[in-house]
């Protein structure tokens, strides 16, 4: 794999992501790093950052049902 450098913004995802493990989708992760960090999350930003990261090896995505705590 080659070394690729991660922005701060990227290290905060990837950490939030490890933080939540099994619970870590789109609106956790920003209700996570927001609620940590007192600072707005773009749904956008964190979408591009999840996409930079995984193309980058970093994240596996995954597809999963809906459910009351995720929405539809």
């Amino acid at each position: 794999m080659k070394k690729y450098q991660l922005g701060e913004f990227e290290e905060v995802v990837l950490l939030t992501v490890g933080v939540l493990y099994n619970e870590a989708y789109g609106v956790a992760i920003k209700k996570e790093i927001e609620s940590r960090l007192k600072r707005s999350v773009s749904v956008g930003a964190l979408q591009s950052a999840l996409r930079r990261m995984e193309d980058k090896g970093y994240l596996n995505a995954r597809e999963g049902e809906s459910n009351d705590i995720r929405g539809d």
